[in-house]
């Protein structure tokens, strides 16, 4: 029994850690506003084939993708990676959305993946007359149009799950508008025992409609702390917003708090480095370095001394800035003077120094707040 039990936890792993290196890192694409998030399902200790990509194919076209390979083991995992290379490849050849995935249903046939995805593969293309969208869907759920609080389901262009589509994928084009926001997401957003399909939509509908967050990072965090706090899968959401002029002269402020969901590996430490730099520029913080040093302090213990994820929020509370670092550890941060013999050990003196901080017993381990002093960031509102 307790060598069954080592195998599963190995298998499991080795199947987020494929997972993981598969997925891409938060990139910057020109001219639009990009969030991506990925979970796993930790609370069952389950993987599964959940990905998103977002490509700068050219300086005029962007690509996204997300989609969910069916299972949730090492073979899903591995099934998911080989779907996402064909799919970037022929992406980069021919970008517009049917063709491409006509050409990853004849490569599939002969690769006999033994699994089953579906996913929705689209493109954004910059002309004179703004930004236009392409897309395709293989058997995802649509993505979402909001424009000015209301919402389209973009259903057109369906088909099969990809690997059985019926000679020529069909392709929808909708124009785009100053302002507008794209929502893509797997099913572990909205699917609960508890209720349809359907209605998951129409939950995820109504979120996105009321959202007050004016740019992607914003509405991303809405939409998570509305839909996504009670999991039962894994989840992966990209939202792409079309940047509008107008917000900065009307000076609109999204709600100021973020977060995000890191893996317990040392490549998180720079990503959450990178992820403090963005959200204080979102949030018009001139000179963030502190913040930056104390987050990278806080996520460097989680990653080397805690265990599972670790979850970084940021609040503007007005009077400066909040962090804070969870990981599934209840052991207590230490202050310490160094490690004899070896470099390090001072971090906690860092954060000591630049913030006021402190920690609390958490539902899955610990939680490590620290509060920039007031005077180390500019004023509130200033940027």
């Amino acid at each position: 029994m307790l060598d069954n039990l080592r195998l599963y936890e190995r298998e499991h792993r080795l199947a987020e850690a494929l997972q993981r290196a598969m997925l891409p890192e938060q990139a910057e694409v020109d001219g639009l506003d990009v969030w991506t998030y990925y979970a796993p399902n930790s609370a069952n200790a389950q993987v599964g084939g959940d990905w998103y990509d977002v490509l700068q194919m050219s300086p005029d076209v962007v690509g996204v993708v997300i989609g969910d390979v069916v299972g949730h083991d090492v073979e899903a995992a591995a099934a998911m990676g080989q779907l996402r290379s064909v799919v970037r490849s022929y992406l980069f050849d021919t970008a517009y959305p049917g063709p491409v995935l006509e050409r990853v249903d004849q490569l599939l046939l002969g690769m006999r993946v033994p699994r089953s995805a579906s996913l929705v593969l689209s493109t954004l293309t910059r002309s004179a007359d703004g930004w236009s969208l392409a897309y395709s869907r293989a058997g995802h759920l649509p993505a979402l149009l909001v424009r000015d609080g209301e919402v389209r389901e973009l259903d057109g262009a369906g088909g099969g799950l990809i690997g059985f589509g019926r000679g020529s994928r069909p392709t929808s084009q909708v124009q785009l508008e100053l302002g507008d926001v794209l929502v893509y997401y797997t099913d572990g957003l909205i699917e609960r025992r508890d209720r349809g399909l359907r209605d998951g939509l129409d939950t995820l509908g109504r979120v996105a409609g009321a959202v007050t967050a004016r740019d992607a990072a914003g509405i991303g965090e809405e939409l998570l702390s509305r839909l996504a706090d009670h999991t039962e899968d894994d989840v992966a959401v990209v939202v792409v917003r079309i940047p509008d002029p107008r917000d900065v002269l009307a000076r609109v402020r999204s709600p100021r708090r973020r977060r995000w969901s890191l893996p317990s590996e040392a490549a998180s430490i720079a990503r959450a480095r990178h992820a403090v730099v963005r959200t204080c520029e979102a949030w018009g913080i001139g000179d963030a370095a502190n913040a930056e040093l104390v987050v990278s302090e806080l996520v460097a213990n989680a990653v080397l001394h805690g265990w599972g994820h670790v979850t970084l929020q940021l609040y503007d509370t007005g009077d400066g800035l909040r962090i804070e670092v969870e990981d599934a550890n209840p052991a207590p941060p230490v202050t310490t003077d160094g490690h004899p013999g070896r470099v390090g050990g001072f971090g906690m003196q860092i954060v000591a120094r630049l913030s006021d901080w402190g920690w609390r017993q958490s539902r899955g381990g610990k939680l490590v707040w620290a509060k920039i002093r007031p005077g180390s960031l500019p004023p509130h509102g200033q940027g």
